[in-house]
């Protein structure tokens, strides 16, 4: 009998209770519909759903636009106390992890959030906004972030931004105007990294992004990292793409643009339903993807990624 898959969702939100209803920094629920608002102050909600769901681990963040918007200034004080709560998750609920966030474009002193998070907290990753006040993640002021982050061997969320004319994109489309525009501002963020030495200068640098900025890939392929030839050599650079649910097409284009071991189970809970086990072992067949490739998009890169620090610490033993 195949034994069950181990599902690692790397894309999972919640709010920390300061953020909440009756919350020093509460953020209005007119954005959200109720039950989406409620799921993403309540721990609860994501541990009982995920378990029914039979997903093993939740990566939670909670982001800096989703407190400050996308651009403006970030208090320091909101985003340490926001880590210290994320830290104490994986102690309340085993089956959560967070990563700590920080305004990466804000230079040194978004790098010492970063390695207080990972460092004095015990968080496993970064999240940080795919662009900020006009800057994306090549930009010199995000470099000290990235440096940490690669130092500590932590993975690194990019989470997408709306767009800055996301009120025009939604009048023309909608909600999904809106998440397309997320997607430009993601795989803007993508594409200006592998233009960038970044990948060369920071080898230890592992970079996640969300499948919304997938279109990046038509302009990836016309050369340089993910060029044809260098697809077909097999060279794989540190970045991943979660599946934003499990569309088996998706899944397809992701495993065959990136290779299996650089695509990541997740969702954007409780923006999409948490992915159940059965139809997600399903998905990824439809897919074309073997026993072993399907463990590894379903959990085992997220895990392998997780398990960067730890391999760092005993090789410094």
């Amino acid at each position: 009998m195949t034994a069950p898959l181990d599902i690692v969702d790397i894309h999972t939100h919640l709010w920390p209770p300061a953020w909440g209803p009756g919350g020093k920094y509460a953020r209005p629920a007119s954005g959200f519909a109720p039950e989406i608002y409620r799921k993403i102050t309540t721990p609860e909600a994501l541990v009982e759903e995920f378990e029914a769901a039979g997903v093993s681990l939740a990566i939670v963040t909670a982001t800096i636009e989703s407190l400050f918007g996308a651009e403006g200034p970030v208090d320091p004080a909101a985003v340490g106390e926001a880590n210290e709560w994320l830290a104490t998750l994986s102690h309340d609920h085993p089956t959560l992890s967070g990563f700590g966030v920080t305004d990466a474009f804000s230079g040194e002193d978004g790098a010492r959030e970063a390695e207080r998070a990972i460092t004095e907290l015990g968080l496993s990753g970064l999240v940080i906004d795919s662009s900020r006040n006009g800057k994306f993640l090549a930009d010199p002021s995000a470099r000290p972030t990235l440096e940490a982050a690669a130092h500590y061997k932590v993975p690194v969320f990019v989470h997408p931004v709306a767009h800055p004319n996301a009120q025009t994109l939604i009048a023309g489309a909608g909600m999904l105007g809106n998440s397309l525009g997320r997607g430009l501002m993601n795989g803007v963020a993508f594409l200006s990294v592998i233009q960038s030495p970044l990948l060369d200068e920071l080898p230890d640098l592992h970079l996640v992004f969300a499948t919304l900025g997938l279109g990046a890939i038509v302009q990836a392929a016309r050369g340089g990292i993910y060029g044809r030839a260098e697809r077909a050599a097999g060279r794989r650079p540190n970045i991943y793409f979660d599946t934003m649910g499990h569309d088996p097409a998706i899944i397809r284009t992701l495993a065959g643009f990136f290779g299996a071991e650089r695509v990541l189970a997740g969702t954007d809970w409780p923006i999409l339903a948490a992915l159940d086990r059965k139809s997600l072992a399903e998905s990824l067949a439809e897919a074309g993807l073997g026993h072993a490739e399907a463990r590894l998009v379903a959990g085992g890169n997220a895990r392998r990624l997780l398990g960067l620090r730890e391999t760092k610490a005993l090789a410094a033993e």
